[in-house]
């Protein structure tokens, strides 16, 4: 079932009905458990407040939610949890499936809403068996648009050909880890919740990672550079565990995704796209005014098409590069 027949068919009851307030006298409420690694100041959690605030209301307080940021482990940590019912609602980039971990190589995709394009369209049936073949315990729910992944080093990289050799934090994503590899790099993986740590004691001499984590996260006190190159896309996963869904009403399960879709556009991507300025800027404040180096991409993405379109082939089968690079 693709996506936009799935939506439709949870939406049968119509946004101006849930919006009426229609979901019925409101009773003891169902708490579900949201998690993500990040910290409470981060875009994905500000944005998942919004979101599930906006939840709570329109079920009349029947659901509530317990926001979990940074405080139970890395991503790997909260989506094992959330398969296992510890947690009912995750958020996150890591999945631990290549169908997703592609996302992440450097130029796969153009920007994030072709990105998004690829996820929610051509991918999605495929994305969705993925989720399902893995985690009996999980069920994909939506993408959105995290931003740009950017690079960050202490010493400032003249050229992409300077990163050969150097130890960069990747976390336990495929596309990040092979995009780094291919330009020479040294991928070192680090869960994001002891990033901060290894960085400061110059356990690695760099990082990527998403590019909107900056300024709250605090990297300007551990790295001086950023990069304004795009260094893949980040899309924040929704999941939630199988056993929580099939708890809810469909009403709920109709709030719950309609909700979300119809707050991401502006809530959430185009708040992140915004951010973005401010956090270079702050940045260079902070750190000075030749830290945010754009770098010449195009020998970098020649370096990289090959291994970016082996990669997508192998993992969804011949010709989907061409097909994605093509919509």
């Amino acid at each position: 079932m693709k996506r936009r027949t799935f939506n439709q068919g949870i939406s049968s009851l119509g946004l101006a009905g849930l919006l009426s307030g229609v979901a019925g006298p409101s009773m003891a409420a169902k708490m579900l458990i949201y998690g993500n690694a990040g910290n409470i100041d981060s875009a994905s959690n500000k944005f998942a407040k919004k979101w599930l605030d906006l939840v709570n209301q329109r079920t009349n307080g029947e659901l509530a939610f317990d926001i979990k940021a940074g405080t139970i482990g890395g991503g790997k940590d909260v989506l094992d949890g959330t398969a296992l019912g510890t947690v009912q609602l995750y958020n996150g980039a890591y999945t631990g499936l290549r169908e997703f971990d592609v996302f992440y190589a450097p130029y796969f995709a153009r920007d994030s809403n072709h990105a998004q394009k690829i996820a929610n369209e051509l991918l999605y049936d495929k994305l969705n068996s993925a989720v399902q073949k893995r985690y009996s315990g999980l069920r994909y729910l939506s993408v959105a648009r995290a931003g740009p992944w950017k690079l960050f080093t202490k010493d400032k990289l003249e050229s992409f050909d300077d990163l050969k050799g150097m130890k960069i934090r990747a976390p336990s994503i495929e596309g990040v880890i092979a995009g780094l590899e291919q330009v020479g790099a040294k991928p070192t993986v680090i869960p994001f919740n002891e990033l901060y740590g290894a960085l400061q004691q110059g356990v690695v001499d760099g990082m990527a990672t998403l590019g909107n984590l900056m300024i709250s996260q605090k990297f300007y006190e551990v790295t001086k550079y950023c990069y304004q190159n795009d260094w893949g896309i980040g899309l924040d996963k929704q999941m939630i565990n199988v056993g929580a869904w099939n708890s809810l009403s469909s009403q709920q399960q109709s709030i719950l995704v309609d909700t979300f879709n119809e707050l991401e556009p502006q809530d959430f991507f185009r708040a992140t796209e915004d951010a973005e300025k401010t956090n270079f800027a702050k940045w260079r404040e902070i750190n000075g005014a030749d830290t945010t180096p754009m770098l010449d991409a195009s020998a970098a993405q020649k370096t990289l098409e090959p291994a970016i379109k082996n990669l997508a082939d192998d993992i969804f089968g011949a010709g989907t590069y061409d097909k994605i690079q093509s919509i």
